[in-house]
């Protein structure tokens, strides 16, 4: 009888410690589902909408190539926002080590400024960290233009660790790309267009 009365209260115990594991993995689970929905509603800035256009589809080496484009304020009155915005080629096709980056000052058709920082108890290392460009917009629907050069900022592998420091043609294999504009900010991010350039020519 005892040992009928301890196995009965081992299968409850066994049963309330499954039930409360489950509960806990099901909160898990929704926990991470409403992260999840915060981020992707935070993913996308309402303020701004950019779109761009190239000159020329075929970039060559002695050519001449650049994007144009603007950036609008979507936002129901005066707007002032800080941004960080990059140019990306990218390949669909292919893998994400086929994808280049190149953080660009749209104002000034130059690489993104770095505030550098010496780290380290001796300053042996270097913190960077991109200066955001500020934006500043009267009312809703004033927008502002721009003209990049994309062989006057500096390009890497997104897969790289180290921040973008090569020209155009000097790390970018030859191909067929899509080249998008990408602002970042404090409210989320926000993406231009696609369109679709040729690289010519041989990477040195």
């Amino acid at each position: 009888m005892g040992s009928a009365v301890s196995c009965i209260s081992n299968s409850r115990r066994l049963f309330s410690i499954r039930a409360t594991s489950i509960l806990l993995l099901l909160y898990q689970v929704a926990l991470l589902d409403a992260q999840t929905r915060v981020l992707e509603k935070k993913s996308q800035n309402p303020d701004i909408r950019i779109t761009i256009e190239v000159d020329n589809r075929e970039w060559k080496r002695e050519g001449t190539a650049s994007i144009t484009g603007t950036i609008e304020n979507l936002f129901d009155g005066p707007l002032e926002v800080a941004v960080t915005p990059t140019l990306y080629l990218s390949r669909p096709a292919f893998p994400r080590d086929d994808t280049y980056w190149a953080p660009v000052d749209v104002l000034k058709d130059r690489p993104l400024s770095l505030d550098k920082r010496p780290i380290g108890s001796k300053g042996e290392g270097v913190a960077i960290r991109p200066n955001a460009l500020r934006l500043t917009f009267k009312q809703k629907g004033d927008s502002i233009p721009f003209r990049i050069d994309p062989q006057h900022i500096l390009w890497d592998r997104t897969i790289s660790s180290v921040w973008p420091s090569m020209k155009l043609f000097g790390v970018v294999e030859p191909g067929t790309y899509d080249v998008r504009l990408v602002v970042e900010s404090e409210r989320g991010k926000s993406e231009s267009n696609r369109v679709k350039i040729v690289i010519s020519g041989e990477k040195k």
